[in-house]
C-alpha cells in the first residue's frame, strides 16, 4: 500500500506539471516521460502499467488494481485499500 501511495503521488505531480506546462492534462501516461517524471512506475500488484482515464469533464483518475489482482473498471473498494474488492483510484478532483 505504501508503494502505491508514493507511486499516486509522484504520477500526480508529474500530471500537475504537465498541465501548468501545457494547459492542459494529458491523453496517455507515457506524454510524462521524460520531461515530467523519469520513468512511469509499475502497479505493485500485477507489475503491469497504470491505467489512466481522462474524462470527458475534465477530471482525470488514475487506476491502481487492488489486492483481488484483476481490473474492476475503475469501481474502488468500500474503503481506500479495500482487502477484498475494488480498484485502488486516485482522482482529481475527488469525488465527493
Amino acid at each position: 500500500m505504501g508503494q502505491t501511495v508514493a507511486d499516486q503521488a509522484a504520477i500526480a505531480c508529474a500530471l500537475e506539471r504537465y498541465r501548468l506546462a501545457n494547459g492542459q492534462f494529458p491523453e496517455n501516461l507515457e506524454a510524462l516521460v521524460p520531461r515530467f517524471i523519469s520513468q512511469l512506475p509499475h502497479d505493485v500488484i500485477t507489475g503491469g502499467p497504470y491505467k489512466y482515464r481522462l474524462m470527458k469533464d475534465g477530471a482525470i483518475r488514475t487506476l491502481f488494481r487492488g489486492w483481488n489482482e484483476k481490473d474492476d473498471g475503475g469501481v474502488p473498494g468500500k474503503t481506500l485499500f479495500d482487502e477484498k474488492e475494488g480498484d485502488w483510484v486516485w482522482q482529481y478532483p475527488p469525488q465527493n
